[in-house]
């Protein structure tokens, strides 16, 4: 059995040129796919780039999905801790499983439940499907993306266990301490390799938007990576886009890039009591060098600027040609002189520390309930019913609750 694997593909993401880049990406996919006959498809998560998307990003979601469909309908029993559930899926059928950008709490639609609902796929989420066809036994089992503190004790509790005698894949939306990039600041990671269940034939996570392979202790782990870029990371500046195909019976894993790729150029520049002219000549130089490539599409350029400048000298002394009709730039400068080195440096800790207000309203709700006692309390749930105003809700789960 042939399976085709994908994932983050951001539908609806509003970055600079790749608004539509995401939704062609997908239906690229889509075509990869078919034209490799593949039995059934498995996406890792984020499949929107909002929990809560817009009606022209479902306008052009279902439009990507009708690549997908025709006349037959497959029906695929999905057995979870909720009970077990007929889905009929159009089309090849795809399992997926809700990412980071598409959780939400237990009161409200999920937008991979309306697409499963649409019988476009099969919302995998603590459980696992029977894909067996009377030749070979083959389990996918899944967990959707969950807030990254709580990641490893959501493992723990579904504790997914290897089914006897088939191939078992187990799909993943999270972060790991191995995987994240020592140059990043804003992610964190609860789980590591050794925390992965044993027995799977293929672990395939989603959510880190680079490449990457692994073998560790027995357990075949794949980062799948993004098929757009929505950050301008390091690690992705280094590796292609695309799908995976995977044999159940040879159990090869084959990656195959997009016919075409978006460059991405990440270029970090330090300086040492350096004068304004040298700064800019330097830099300058690497921009008309990028530019004055040929590319298939519009390439996207990082710029990481800083060290100290020479005395007399602040970062707003420079200034860029930056041609915006070539390149996609994102630019950051954070020079220093001696007299600001321990101010700076103080920012840095401050940016390090920075949260969302989501973040940060959780942290705070979660510290009253310590406070109040109260075990086994879902403080998610709680905070989106407040968010929106439903308090009489919130009101009826705190007396069920007490």
């Amino acid at each position: 059995m042939l399976i085709g694997i994908f994932s983050d593909t951001h539908l609806g993401f509003t970055g600079e040129d790749r608004y539509e880049e995401s939704f062609a990406r997908f239906k690229e996919s889509i075509k990869m796919f078919r034209a490799k006959k593949v039995s059934y498809i498995l996406h890792a998560g984020d499949l929107f780039d909002d929990a809560v998307p817009e009606q022209e990003v479902w306008l052009k979601t279902f439009e990507c999905f009708a690549k997908n469909s025709s006349e037959s309908h497959t029906s695929i029993t999905k057995h979870t801790i909720s009970g077990d559930e007929v889905v009929s899926v159009k089309g090849i059928p795809i399992i997926a499983i809700h990412g980071t950008h598409e959780y939400r709490g237990k009161d409200f639609s999920n937008a991979i439940s309306v697409l499963e609902k649409a019988n476009c796929l099969v919302h995998l989420h603590a459980g696992y499907v029977d894909l067996s066809d009377g030749e070979e036994k083959v389990f996918v089992h899944g967990l959707g993306g969950v807030p990254e503190k709580n990641a490893k004790a959501v493992l723990e509790k579904y504790d997914p266990k290897p089914i006897e005698g088939g191939t078992n894949m187990l799909l993943l939306h999270q972060s790991f301490k191995e995987f994240l990039p020592f140059d990043e600041d804003d992610m964190i990671a609860s789980l590591s390799l050794s925390d992965l269940p044993n027995g799977f034939d293929l672990i395939i996570d989603g959510h880190l938007h680079w490449m990457n392979e692994q073998n560790a202790d027995g357990k075949r782990f794949i980062l799948t990576g993004s098929t757009i870029f929505t950050q301008m990371k390091n690690l992705e500046s280094q590796m292609q886009k695309g799908v995976f195909f995977f044999d159940t019976q040879t159990k090869k894993l084959e990656f195959a890039p997009f016919a075409n790729q978006r460059k991405l150029f990440y270029n970090k520049f330090e300086f040492k009591n350096a004068r304004p002219e040298e700064v800019m000549e330097t830099v300058n130089a690497k921009i008309a060098q990028i530019v004055g490539q040929e590319f298939a599409m519009k390439p996207l350029v990082r710029l990481k600027i800083g060290g100290t400048l020479a005395k007399g000298f602040t970062q707003s002394d420079i200034s860029f040609s930056i041609p915006a009709d070539k390149a996609v730039f994102s630019v950051s400068k954070d020079f220093s002189t001696e007299a600001f080195q321990k101010k700076i440096e103080s920012l840095k800790d401050a940016q390090t520390m920075k949260r969302s207000v989501i973040d940060m309203g959780l942290d705070i709700l979660e510290k009253n309930v310590a406070e109040a006692k109260i075990d086994k309390f879902d403080s998610r749930r709680m905070f989106d019913l407040l968010s929106i105003g439903e308090n009489e809700k919130a009101e009826e789960v705190l007396i069920s609750k007490n």
